[in-house]
């Protein structure tokens, strides 16, 4: 008897897997924005309005980066709106690829964003964004609702 798959009775309604994706989107994105990305938004904006001194800028300076300071402040406005991205569900898989490769580029340029990031949890936050990459949001995603009304335009 050749396999045969159980068909699926709704195929738009969300399922539980589309609820964990959700949960996964919305822990990894607040975990970092969190423990990371608040600390470094500050020293950017201390950075650029006051002239303070930015560990982040003269990193990527040592790196032979040019222009480390424009660099830095592009980062951290590219973090906010990837992780902003991923936890909407907007192009989600484009916004946590983005993310994954600035991640990899810390990982592997051996930046320190702060004392509480270290490789593993770096290694974790690839492994976690580079999975929405593939895989995307899910069902419950913005990314769904829009294809879901595309598709509607085209069949009218």
């Amino acid at each position: 008897m050749p396999f045969q798959p159980l068909q699926d009775s709704d195929p738009d309604k969300p399922r539980l897997a589309d609820l964990g994706l959700l949960v996964i989107r919305l822990l990894a994105a607040a975990t970092f924005a969190y423990y990371q990305l608040v600390d470094q938004f500050h020293f950017a904006v201390e950075y650029l309005w006051d002239g303070a001194d930015w560990n982040l800028v003269s990193q990527l300076a040592e790196r032979g980066l040019p222009y480390a300071d424009i660099v830095a402040s592009a980062s951290v406005g590219l973090q906010i709106a990837t992780l902003l991205g991923v936890v909407l569900g907007i192009f989600t898989r484009i916004n946590a690829l983005l993310f994954t490769l600035m991640m990899g580029f810390v990982l592997f340029s051996a930046i320190d964003l702060s004392s509480s990031l270290n490789p593993q949890g770096l290694a974790l936050y690839l492994t976690v964004f580079l999975g929405l990459a593939c895989g995307g949001a899910g069902r419950l995603s913005l990314d769904h609702l829009l294809a879901g009304r595309r598709a509607r335009k085209r069949a009218v």
